[in-house]
Parts: structure tokens; C-alpha cells; sequence
């Protein structure tokens, strides 16, 4: 099996989406929807996620959909929609994995931020860099 696959689709969708997100504000539904696609072939030649996996990943993104709907768009539409296709590559453990990870990683800049005076409470933070940084640090431990 060409396990470096998966890996590499992942970084490559986050990534993208990290620097758009940093430079826009914004997910590009597109790739989105490309890299939704490229998760369920893949996944359909390779199987490495069960069908129930990969529903319990995508209802992950959900989740944070409906955060963000509660929270009326403190967290970013987005974000959901980008850990529901992260859902179709990773599965329920490592979405959820993935998440903690990332929401670890922006609680301490945010922390770290509001320490230095550089943000306020109200100052908005592109999440998917942290998705990228939890998901290549949870790639080297």
C-alpha cells in the first residue's frame, strides 16, 4: 500500500488552505471540493478508512459547523467544512486527534498574543495554520 498517499493529499489541503486563509480570510470551496473527491478515490483504491470512519470524521467537521453556527460565525464556516474533508482522510480518531491538536496550538498563540498586547479578545486568528502545524507535528511524534 502507498501510504505516503494520504500524508502528502492532507499537507497539500491544508496547506493550500492555510495560506489562503492567512492571506484571505477564506477556504476556496473548490479545492474543497477537489480534495473531497481525491479522499473518497483514494480511500476507494486503497481502503484504509472504514465507511463508518469516514462518516464519523466528516461528522467531526460537522460539529465545529454547528459551533459555528452557535457561536453566529466566531468560528469560521470554513473550518467546518475543511475538517469534514480532513473527516474523509483521517477518520473519526485522527480528525478528532487533529482538532484537539490544532485548537491546542492556537489557544497558547492566542495566549500568547493577548500576553504581548498584540490582540484583544475580539481579534480574529485564521485557524487552518494551526491544522497544518497540529497535523506535521502529529506526522513527526
Amino acid at each position: 500500500m502507498q501510504i505516503w498517499i494520504i500524508p502528502v493529499q492532507v499537507i497539500i489541503l491544508l496547506a493550500w488552505n492555510a495560506w489562503q486563509d492567512c492571506r484571505k480570510k477564506e477556504i476556496v470551496p473548490v479545492s474543497l471540493g477537489i480534495f473531497l473527491a481525491a479522499g473518497l478515490a483514494t480511500n476507494g483504491v486503497y481502503a484504509y478508512q472504514t465507511p463508518a470512519g469516514i462518516v464519523g470524521g466528516i461528522l467531526t467537521g460537522g460539529g465545529l459547523l454547528l459551533l459555528s453556527c452557535l457561536s453566529r460565525g466566531a468560528i469560521g464556516r470554513g473550518d467546518g467544512y475543511l475538517l469534514c474533508v480532513a473527516g474523509v482522510y483521517l477518520g473519526i480518531a485522527g480528525t478528532l486527534s487533529l482538532l484537539s491538536g490544532a485548537l491546542f496550538l492556537c489557544a497558547i498563540w492566542s495566549l500568547l498574543l493577548l500576553a504581548i498586547k498584540k490582540a484583544g479578545k475580539k481579534t480574529e486568528i485564521p485557524f487552518v495554520p494551526f491544522l497544518l502545524a497540529a497535523y506535521v507535528g502529529g506526522l513527526l511524534i
